[in-house]
């Protein structure tokens, strides 16, 4: 985009002021900003459902204007907030007005269709019945999947989680970066929530009201370094506590932790509590986490004759700084566990340990 403008008919002042921002290919770019930013009016005029009143904007260096909106439009997936699905077609026709459109033959429709219902995660059943017998969550993959139908390189997405609840919503923003992960789409997301914007662009825009532009960066360093104060202060007092669900636990320098071999003698373990500063034990096997002991249970036994508990401050290692730092306040200790599904033991996470990965 360069020097683009929009001015409604009426209005006082523009829509979206002179905006010059480039858009990488096969990235997640997130549009947020207060409401009056222009970000919508901004993401509709990729695919000229608004016309800019001015500046240009370029596909792959065609302006896109030199086009035409039929051929525009089938190489941009669209997808909205109110999903916008047919309610008189099932879920297989709905993700096939694409294809259908382009007069693709029944077969090779039919197999896009069982396609992307399992890249999107929608079960063969669902797909004979009706948009009412979905759930919202359900829905909205069944609008992704109809934006995906003819494979476009772009995909426009507007708020599209807003309408579902906080527990769907996050399943949904893990689905979409792991469909990102794999189909590498250049992907233009608007939102108003900047969790949602850190947790999944490659790079966030701020726009102020107007269209203006206040900064582009990649999320981390959005929110280390706050271009102005009008940035910092639509990101909030907690940018700290946001960095954190950037990166993950196996990011930091884990510590050895509080370990002792289950075969160990009470006098090894009491030399482990004193190494760890704690008032309990990690039991390991190996390298395969038991449970854990108390210090007050050791009364000169071997630690083989203890049963180990059942250990609550422990994270698994896809866990971001943000989860550890959870388990961290919930359980009452200074350290959480690295602990992987099948029980192998890969240290231990501090407080001090996420403040030095905040640091660096």
């Amino acid at each position: 985009m360069a020097g683009v403008t929009k001015t409604f008919p009426g209005s006082e002042g523009p829509a979206v002021a002179p905006l010059d921002l480039t858009i990488p290919a096969g990235e997640l770019t997130v549009l947020i900003g207060p409401s009056g930013c222009g970000k919508t009016t901004t993401l509709r005029m990729i695919n000229r459902l608004v016309e800019p009143t001015a500046g240009t904007i370029t596909i792959d260096g065609t302006d896109i204007r030199e086009r035409s909106l039929t051929e525009l439009r089938r190489g941009i997936g669209y997808v909205i907030q109110q999903i916008g699905l047919f309610p008189h077609r099932t879920i297989a026709q709905n993700i096939a007005t694409v294809p259908k459109l382009l007069g693709w033959d029944k077969r090779t429709t039919a197999a896009r269709v069982d396609e992307l219902a399992e890249l999107v995660g929608i079960e063969r059943e669902m797909l004979r019945r009706y948009p009412s017998e979905l759930s919202g969550g359900q829905q909205q993959r069944v609008g992704v999947a109809r934006a995906l139908a003819a494979d476009p390189p772009i995909l426009l997405m507007d708020e599209p989680f807003g309408a579902v609840d906080p527990i769907v919503r996050s399943r949904l923003q893990h689905e979409l970066l792991d469909l990102q992960s794999r189909m590498r789409k250049t992907i233009v997301l608007v939102t108003h929530d900047i969790d949602e914007a850190v947790a999944l662009g490659d790079r966030v825009a701020v726009l102020n009201v107007g269209g203006v532009l206040e900064q582009v960066a990649a999320p981390d360093d959005l929110l280390a370094e706050p271009a102005n104060e009008f940035v910092a202060a639509f990101l909030g007092a907690e940018r700290s506590i946001k960095r954190l669900a950037l990166s993950g636990v196996m990011s930091l320098h884990l510590d050895p932790g509080p370990v002792v071999d289950r075969r160990a003698s009470d006098a090894e373990a009491r030399q482990a509590l004193e190494r760890g500063g704690l008032d309990w034990l990690a039991v390991l096997d190996g390298d395969r986490f038991l449970g854990w002991v108390a210090a007050a249970d050791l009364d000169g036994r071997p630690i083989a004759d203890l049963q180990p508990e059942v250990l609550r401050a422990r994270v698994e290692p896809t866990a971001t700084l943000r989860e550890a730092l959870e388990v961290i306040l919930t359980s009452h200790t200074s350290t959480a566990l690295v602990v992987d599904a099948d029980g192998t033991y890969h240290g231990a996470v501090t407080l001090e340990a996420i403040r030095e990965g905040l640091a660096r």
